[in-house]
This record gives C-alpha cells, structure tokens and sequence, in this order.
C-alpha cells in the first residue's frame, strides 16, 4: 500500500497523520509528486529541460543550504521511478484543486496497465461541528505532544526547525485556528489543497475513500491524455473541471490587484495569488504571475515603475483606461 500526494505539505501532514490512520504504514511509503503539471509542457513530464522553469521556478527565496533546488528535483524524479513499485494505491487530492486534479490523473495513467486497486481520498468540504469535535477529541487525548509545522515557505520551514517546542505549539493552534475561520462559509469548512487539513482531520477524509472502478480509471487516462494532447500553457479548473486554458487566463484576476499607484510587484503577486487560491482553487506559481505581469506591461495594461530581476525588487502601477 502505497499513498500519494502532490507537495512537500501534504507529504508532510500525511506523516502524521499516518499514525492514526494506518499505524503499520511507513513513512516512505508515502509518495510525494513536487511538480505542478497544471502548468507548461506535459508532453513528457519526465523530460527535465522542458519541466525545468516550473519545478525550480527561482523564486528568490533565501537558500539556506544552497542545493535545495536540486535536493527537491532529485526527490520529484526517484517519486516518479517509484511509482513502479507501487501496488495499491491511495491518491490524496482536493476536488477544487488544478494542480492535484492534474497530478491525479498522471498517476492514474503510469498505474492503469498494472491493474492494481486504487483508492481516491477526495478532500473538500468538512462540517465545522465535525471539526469542532475532533479537534475536542484530540486535545483531551494528545494533551499537546510534539509538534512540527511545514509552511509553504522554504526559508521560513528552514527556521522553525530550530524554535522550542512551547513556540511550535503556540504558532501552530494560531495559525490552525485562523485558517479554519478563513475557510468556514455558512458552517462548513472549504479545503483547497490536501497540505490545508490539519492532521487530526485527516482521518475524516479518509474513511469516504473509495476505490475507483476500471471505466472510472480509463476515464481519468483519458482525460490526461486529452490534456497531453492540448498541451496548453495552463490547465485551470472551470465549471468544476480541468481544462486547457490560454496563458492570458489569469490576467484579469492578476490586474484587479494592482492600483494606479506605486506598488511593490510583490504584493501583486500575493493579491493573485490569494484571490485566485481563495475564489476558484487555482493554484498558480508566483513565477508564471511575475512573467504575466511583464507580459501586461508588454500589453501597455501596466507600468514597470521600478525594474528588477526579481518581484521583491520591481515596483509597478496599473496604467489607467
């Protein structure tokens, strides 16, 4: 048995919450693809010089050991070897998310000749009494053991290694707390990623598992290959399906963050970043937000006020109608 997930995140809360889940189930037993394949060229997605710009965008984020990048591309591709090995599967995925949905039907493609069980574990929607209770449950039986805290930020994962245990613990109910608050709409709690539910949670999804019939994998390497084929600069979900999108998708999402005003690109890239996450599911990469903003400045949309090689340095303002 063999689970599969998309990102360092999940990779991470799931091996917590493998405790709870399944006790016997090994660490590296649990699979993480780190490759977004909701963008650029997925003709040969094990083809390193065409998945190059999207699988180590060059953020700009500190480095503190200097080789993270190749650490993380090494690991993505001994993943993709590994999936030979597998012979049941979980696949971990949110039903909102382009990115996991995408990354979902690869996988399912690479194990459809091997005609082994697969499992889908489809995060999205949870009952904020449900949560309630749980996380009750789960502090009366923890009573507050150790803690580890993965955030989407490498820089920031890099320091938290060395905070005291008593922090970890504060940081981690404070942010737990208010990003279920974020997610919550009329009592119940919207996920859009797997890596946004709390460990403790994890169990909720995972008894709805289902295993995917035989029609429903032949239709999910069908859908891949569609997308192969197309072989769009992006795939987004729309009308709750993955579809090949032009590379303009994003860019009234990506203006309405800018103002007239002076602006750190920086904080563009967060606005549309946020506002797409939040409202559609989307999952874009900051480096494919930064070259559309040039791509609108090209466009005469806006104004590079201040140029630089990296968005933490440019400034920009929208040019007025």
């Amino acid at each position: 048995m063999y689970w599969i997930c998309f990102g360092d995140s999940a990779r991470g809360l799931l091996r917590q919450a493998r405790h709870d889940i399944a006790p016997g189930m090994t660490a590296d037993h649990i699979l993480a693809l780190l490759d977004n394949y909701s963008e650029g060229d997925i003709t040969d997605v094990t083809n390193r010089a065409a998945r190059e710009a999207i699988l180590t965008p060059g953020s700009g984020e500190p480095e503190p050991d200097g080789s993270w990048m190749d650490e993380l591309v090494e690991r993505h591709y001994e993943t993709l070897a590994r999936l030979d090995e597998v012979d049941e599967a979980v696949i971990w995925y949110s039903k909102g998310n382009a990115l996991e949905q995408c990354g979902m039907r690869y996988v399912v493609s690479r194990l459809y000749e091997k005609h082994i069980p697969v499992w889908a574990v489809e995060v999205n929607t949870m009952p904020a009494d449900e949560i309630r209770r749980i996380n009750d449950q789960t502090r009366r039986e923890s009573n507050a053991g150790a803690v580890g805290v993965i955030t989407d930020s490498r820089a920031l994962n890099f320091l938290l290694r060395f905070a005291p245990q008593a922090l970890l613990q504060r940081y981690a109910a404070r942010v737990e707390r208010r990003l279920q608050k974020e997610r919550m709409t009329d009592g119940i709690a919207y996920f859009s990623a797997v890596g946004e539910v709390a460990p403790n949670l994890m169990p909720y999804f995972y008894q709805h598992r289902r295993q995917l019939t035989e029609t429903e994998q032949g239709q999910l390497l069908s859908g891949w290959k569609r997308l192969q084929e197309e072989n769009a600069p992006l795939r987004a979900m729309v009308d709750g399906r993955v579809q090949s999108v032009p590379a303009d998708f994003y860019d009234e999402a990506i203006l309405s963050g800018i103002t007239e005003a002076e602006m750190p690109a920086a904080h563009a890239v967060g606005r549309a970043m946020g506002e797409l996450d939040m409202k559609t599911g989307n999952r874009v990469g900051d480096m494919f937000i930064f070259a559309r903003i040039r791509a609108l400045a090209q466009a005469g949309k806006i104004q590079i006020v201040h140029d630089a090689p990296t968005y933490r340095d440019m400034t920009i303002r929208k040019i007025r109608s």
